[in-house]
């Protein structure tokens, strides 16, 4: 019997707590949130964090208590209250999605020193897509949204907090 936790609506927010809690250290591992009375390139990483964890802790409780509102709905030997429409398409199954964008994210940050921004945000932010999609369609879509994201972000890092990306292209 499957244990009805391990479902989407619990896993997901454990992944981004684990995520942000990396980012965080990774943050803290850079130095002071400000210097000379400037934020520094940790400044907005940290902000990110202070904005995620609460609300990633605010979703994993609604999961759980959800999951737990559903319990006696379910028939013995289901045990993943996730619907079969939910775990077809792609062929990932819900609870294995934040596993794969933990790790997903790690190879960003590890790929990101090496091939930079312009190369590595786009991939992740399609990748990140294609990994939450139940369907491989409207793939123009996909890349579109993964350039327009990662030119917004871009543009409020360099303009307007002046934090530049590491230049691999010398």
């Amino acid at each position: 019997m499957k244990n009805p936790y391990l479902n989407s609506s619990v896993l997901t927010p454990i992944g981004i707590m684990v995520i942000l809690l990396g980012y965080v250290a990774e943050t803290f591992r850079m130095g002071g949130l400000i210097y000379q009375g400037l934020p520094t390139a940790s400044f907005f990483p940290f902000v990110i964090f202070l904005l995620g964890f609460p609300v990633a802790v605010y979703l994993l409780v609604t999961g759980l208590l959800e999951t737990k509102k559903n319990l006696p709905v379910q028939t013995d030997g289901e045990g993943s209250g996730c619907s079969e429409t939910e775990s077809e398409g792609f062929g990932i199954k819900p609870a294995h999605k934040p596993v794969l964008i933990t790790l997903l994210t790690f190879i960003f940050i590890i790929l990101f020193k090496f091939l930079g921004y312009t190369l590595t945000a786009p991939l992740y932010l399609f990748l990140f897509q294609l990994i939450y999609d139940d369907k491989l369609e409207h793939f123009p879509r996909k890349i579109i949204t993964a350039l327009i994201i990662s030119v917004f972000v871009y543009v409020l890092y360099v303009g307007f907090f002046n934090i530049l990306f590491p230049e691999v292209w010398k």
